[in-house]
């Protein structure tokens, strides 16, 4: 298989590796781990917590409510994470969240205890946590992935570092492998060797249940009354949406149920797996077909982040996981390698560029465009519609068009991220 360097094993492990369940937005998860690190290292009475993020984590916090909380906000994530935060849960890290400490962690706030502030201009994940207490300072800092911890220091003394082995480990994954990689891996592997991937429509189904008493924006409830009132459509497109936006709503309203995120996103692992089970609901696919699209979607996903980066001025959600999630409907309706290519093309053409303004109750509203829209691209694919080779920003070739898509996130967009920054910070003063 030319250019690919990997085993089918490691693809496997890729994909184990990237799925991860995450309770409540990652960026509030990995703020809340890295503060339950550092308190943890050095202990003893709290004083205060400072901490420094990159534009990404900051942007993505901002706006979105603290799983088990009502409260919005990276602050109250830190104190949290050093009140009751588990570090061994990593992103399901403020999984024993009660009233009681919401109380306490408000009081904190309010005090002015907790400083996140940011830092321009990196552009891969970063988090630096200092907590203060009356035995000293506990740093720990996050780089690259969301529960990368990389070192741990009390009183400006190393207890853990691990830059160098990150470094040695910098190199990408997937970018030597192309589309025709993935399809062979999943047509050939051992179906037990890739079940796994159910778990993501288990959990995330699960999580989106919780949705249906309205958590968030209600979007998916709306959508369920809607389609009872006979005002929409029950059409595989409609319920392929009502699930991923139950889920969202679920996970952006403060749910206390995890979501299995892809690629450090539980908003990516929900798109990129509720349409494929819509899907096969209703079209009476089995579940080792299933199996095999989600990683044929997660894979696809994968690869465009590493292009985009994990956090990007797009939303990667609807980009990224869309575009992952139209290339496995694609395949679960029986497509061919060139189908699936079409269906990239047709959502490289259609919502990449879509903003991300961070995790907040519209993320719902963005996963109902990108839940529709890789249902849609993949019939249209299935159907031999796409749009012509070199419109746009669709590449000669398929590869051509997903490295495309990520370069519209970074360097193409990086200005944008710079003014939604802007007016975030302008709100916070």
């Amino acid at each position: 298989m030319q250019g690919m360097v990997y085993r089918s094993e490691d693809l496997v492990k890729v994909l184990k590796k990237e799925m991860i369940p995450a309770l409540g937005v990652t960026e509030i998860g990995s703020i809340a781990l890295a503060c339950s690190k550092a308190y943890r290292a050095i202990g003893g009475n709290l004083q205060n917590i400072n901490i420094v993020t990159d534009p990404g984590i900051f942007k993505n916090g901002f706006s979105c409510v603290v799983p088990g909380t009502r409260e919005m906000g990276n602050e109250i994530a830190a104190i949290l994470g050093v009140l009751v935060g588990v570090p061994e849960l990593e992103l399901e890290v403020l999984r024993n969240v009660k009233s009681e400490d919401i109380v306490k962690a408000k009081k904190l706030r309010d005090e002015g205890i907790a400083k996140v502030s940011v830092k321009r201009g990196i552009k891969e994940i970063f988090i630096d946590a200092n907590v203060t207490t009356n035995e000293g300072i506990g740093r720990a800092v996050i780089k690259r992935r969301h529960t990368n911890i990389v070192l741990i220091e009390v009183n400006g003394e190393i207890q853990y570092n691990s830059e160098k082995e990150e470094e040695r480990e910098k190199e990408s994954t997937l970018k030597n492998f192309k589309l025709t990689d993935f399809v062979r891996f999943v047509n050939e592997v051992p179906f037990n060797d890739i079940k796994f991937t159910l778990e993501a429509v288990k959990m995330n189904k699960e999580l989106g249940q919780a949705g249906m008493k309205k958590a968030g924006m209600g979007i998916g409830v709306a959508l369920s009354k809607l389609i009872k009132e006979h005002k929409i459509s029950d059409d595989i497109r409609s319920y392929a949406q009502m699930l991923a936006a139950l889920a969202v709503d679920a996970r952006m309203g403060g749910v206390q149920k995890p979501a299995m995120s892809i690629s450090g996103s539980g908003a990516h692992g929900i798109i990129a797996s509720m349409p494929l089970a819509a899907v096969a609901e209703r079209m009476g696919i089995e579940e080792e077909k299933l199996a095999r699209a989600i990683a044929l979607t997660y894979l696809v996903t994968i690869y465009i982040k590493e292009y985009s980066g994990k956090l990007s001025a797009f939303c990667g959600c609807a980009v990224a996981g869309g575009t992952g999630a139209s290339v496995g409907i694609t395949y679960l309706l029986g497509g061919n390698e060139k189908q699936l290519e079409y269906a990239i093309n047709n959502m490289a053409a259609n919502i990449t560029g879509m903003i991300c303004d961070g995790g907040n109750f519209g993320c719902a509203l963005k996963a109902i465009t990108g839940a529709g829209t890789a249902v849609i691209s993949a019939f249209f694919a299935i159907e031999n519609i796409v749009i012509p080779k070199g419109s746009g920003i669709v590449g000669k070739t398929v590869k051509e068009t997903m490295m495309n898509i990520g370069k519209i996130a970074s360097p193409g967009m990086t200005q944008t991220d710079d003014v939604i920054l802007d007016i975030m910070l302008a709100r916070s003063k």
